[in-house]
């Protein structure tokens, strides 16, 4: 978001209360440092309402959930000082709450995947036996979940595993669901983003599919190359306009192999990693965005070039590295998919800082090159996913992959 504004020569200030977030980093923005917008909001409003009093209102931008909701409860206060377009309250509060966004999702007759709420231990003794294993446990709460368990959910095969897992969620505190498992290969994911400018019309429209993500299951994708799916696109805007939604957003939708339907995963109420393969592709969101709340006018949604290919470097190492333990890849494969490569997430020739800071001064980076020359954990790969990636044509099959892993 900082370059897509930066390059267009619009000064920026780069807010985190991570001291080595990458975005922090960058050459087109002054880092600012806040406390935790969750532990501390009183802390971040009185920084940004001091920093900001220049005597014209700058356009502020959330680009994580905990910066939306912190937004959110604070939008009268930071009117003063700024001007930002997101949803109403009711809207963003239903949307980052998983639980009031899949009952959105049932009113406007966008498809999800089987969900229960279990709020207690009775209930998982209700449900445990009727559902469909394996299952999904994702929070309601995405931001508060990854600072206690680091990761988007998880996978679990039986009822024993189920109990064991929200009885571990309910001892901190936290809310979650379970949900049935779309299954399908990573390019089964595809993700519709939006702008809806102050007036409620349509500003910008963009889609991506993902090549591979990470964790390889359930996780962030990193390759992913645009494409137009009218379909989904569909689907997708029909969600928004039913919601009534304003402000930038992103939908994840997934094939489901048993079936042959598209179901919904999540929205996400703000920017996404991918941004800048949108700018890249000729849809510059930020830059829509200042344009539209400044006053400038944001014209119609422009359409975008298919096949531009993004990649989070450092994070698709280690889902190649998945991969490749079970055979199921080379290191060929790794090169071809990399030479194809427009926009990268953190890597960019005329910004050197946030890969630098992202991958620790390359140290982190080096130690996942190591890694790829060795066999890694031997966990049963999904038969799903390995469908969706036969045309690699591992060298050898599941079976003997996870044969040799067994024996050293």
């Amino acid at each position: 978001m900082v370059r897509s504004l930066g390059r267009e020569g619009i000064p920026l200030v780069a807010v985190d209360f991570v001291k080595k977030a990458p975005g922090l980093r960058s050459r087109y923005a002054r880092p600012l440092l806040v406390p935790d917008p969750v532990k501390d909001p009183q802390g971040v409003l009185d920084i940004l309402l001091r920093d900001g009093d220049s005597g014209s209102r700058s356009v502020l931008y959330p680009t994580s959930d905990a910066f939306v909701l912190f937004m959110s409860r604070y939008r009268d206060e930071l009117s003063e000082r700024f001007i930002f377009n997101i949803p109403s309250e009711r809207v963003l509060e239903g949307m980052v709450n998983k639980r009031l966004q899949y009952e959105e999702a049932n009113r406007v007759g966008t498809p999800i995947a089987n969900t229960h709420y279990p709020t207690d231990m009775a209930d998982i003794e209700r449900i445990e036996h009727d559902l469909d294993y394996p299952v999904f446990i994702k929070p309601l709460y995405s931001h508060l979940w990854h600072e206690r368990f680091g990761n988007k959910g998880f996978k679990v095969a039986n009822p024993r595993e189920l109990g064991a897992r929200f009885e571990e969620i309910f001892a901190a505190g936290l809310e979650a669901l379970v949900q049935s498992i779309i299954l399908g290969p990573n390019t089964n994911h595809v993700k519709v983003c939006a702008y809806y400018g102050t007036d409620g019309g349509l500003g910008a429209l963009f889609q991506t599919r993902k090549q591979r993500q990470y964790p390889t299951e359930f996780g962030v994708g990193t390759i992913m190359h645009s494409i137009h799916d009218p379909e989904v696109a569909k689907m997708g805007l029909r969600f928004f306009e039913g919601v009534g939604y304003r402000g930038v957003g992103s939908i994840e939708f997934k094939l489901d192999d048993r079936d042959g339907k598209y179901k919904m995963i999540e929205l996400n109420p703000r920017l996404w990693a991918q941004n800048s393969q949108a700018t890249y592709a000729g849809v510059n969101f930020s830059l829509i965005e200042y344009l539209d709340v400044t006053g400038q006018g944001m014209g119609p949604a422009p359409d975008w070039k298919d096949n531009v290919r993004w990649m989070d470097s450092f994070e698709d190492l280690q889902a190649f590295s998945w991969f490749k333990d079970y055979g199921m890849v080379k290191r060929r494969d790794l090169i071809n998919s990399w030479m194809t490569i427009d926009c990268h997430a953190y890597f960019a020739w005329d910004d050197l800082g946030p890969v630098w800071a992202h991958t620790g001064g390359g140290v982190e980076a080096a130690k996942l090159l190591v890694a790829l020359g060795k066999m890694g954990r031997a966990d049963r790969v999904s038969e799903s996913v390995r469908r969706g990636y036969a045309h690699l044509r591992p060298r050898r099959s599941m079976k003997e992959a996870v044969e040799v892993k067994r024996t050293g």
